[in-house]
């Protein structure tokens, strides 16, 4: 009989996930539903607007991001906008519609230069190439802070985060009214594999 080596076991990665994601689609934008919850059997609904924090959920994931939207999120941050969550009626609203609370302050820095990476990967306004060179000329035009994460991202990471949120976007898309869509914040290596070009 065969022994497995607590060795091995040791030596393992440690699962990284922060918090369970959990999205419920909505009959409208208006009405999708986002949890998170987390080791210690706590949860909280989360201020999301699904089909533009998606992108971000990838690329804060697959750039290692943990001060943006969804580490801040997952930290407690954007409380107000969570809070507000109750009295919102036909209007769609971002965390950055309600006002900052310290937490989310705090990390506003990095949550520009995120907000830079998925507009990078996004290429929303069509500005040069969607190639790794391309989101990288895009990332040094948002200042600083952008142009240090273009010089340390390699090429795969960007072709990885650009899979993603299609491959994410489509799932999106197949889900009917009342399906829920399950993630992880950080989206965890086995899901980022799956969806690796």
């Amino acid at each position: 009989m065969s022994r497995v080596s607590s060795q091995i076991v040791t030596e393992a990665p440690a699962f990284s996930v922060v918090a369970d994601v959990v999205i419920v689609k909505g009959e409208t934008p208006a009405s999708d539903r986002t949890w998170l919850s987390f080791p210690d059997g706590t949860a909280h609904r989360a201020a999301v607007h699904v089909i533009h924090d998606l992108p971000h959920l990838v690329v804060e994931s697959v750039f290692d991001l943990p001060d943006g939207l969804w580490g801040t999120l997952a930290a407690g941050g954007f409380a107000p906008a969570n809070r507000a969550l109750t009295r919102r009626h036909s209007h769609i609203r971002l965390v950055t519609d309600a006002p900052l609370d310290e937490l989310a302050a705090s990390t506003w820095p990095a949550h520009k230069v995120a907000k830079a990476a998925v507009n990078a990967v996004l290429n929303r306004w069509r500005d040069g190439p969607d190639t790794p060179a391309g989101v990288r000329a895009r990332l040094r035009d948002y200042g600083p802070g952008a142009a240090a994460l273009a010089e340390r991202l390699d090429d795969d990471s960007i072709t990885l985060a650009a899979a993603g949120v299609r491959q994410l976007y489509r799932d999106w898309a197949a889900l009917p009214a009342g399906g829920t869509l399950r993630l992880t914040w950080p989206l965890h290596d086995s899901w980022l594999r799956l969806v690796s070009p």
